[in-house]
């Protein structure tokens, strides 16, 4: 179940880069065009490869659930953060991406 959440997590990243780099470039961004383009699309698309940190860090996070087991570090947590951090990126991208039209 982890794996499957932090799967998710990483093709709605990938997906969301590739997203706003096509519309930002169908509607004439380029690096050295002055124009106005949406400030958050154009940031998640030059530097949005950090974001496959949080995969990498939730991961670690749901492993460290998985060891403790019991109080607040168990699987139940590190499952509803996936969830909640997976909805968080699908919609930071969705809203990037809206922004462009």
């Amino acid at each position: 179940m982890m794996l499957s959440i932090a799967f998710t997590q990483f093709v709605f990243i990938s997906l969301g880069i590739l997203a706003l780099n096509v519309l930002l470039k169908s509607g004439g961004y380029a690096a050295n065009v002055a124009g106005s383009f949406p400030p958050l699309a154009v940031e998640l698309a030059r530097h949005g490869f950090w974001m496959f940190c949080v995969p990498l860090v939730w991961v670690a996070f749901a492993a460290l659930c998985g060891k403790v087991g019991s109080g607040l570090l168990n699987e139940k947590v590190a499952r509803g953060t996936g969830v909640v951090l997976t909805a968080a990126l699908f919609v930071l991208y969705v809203y990037a991406a809206s922004t462009c039209f």
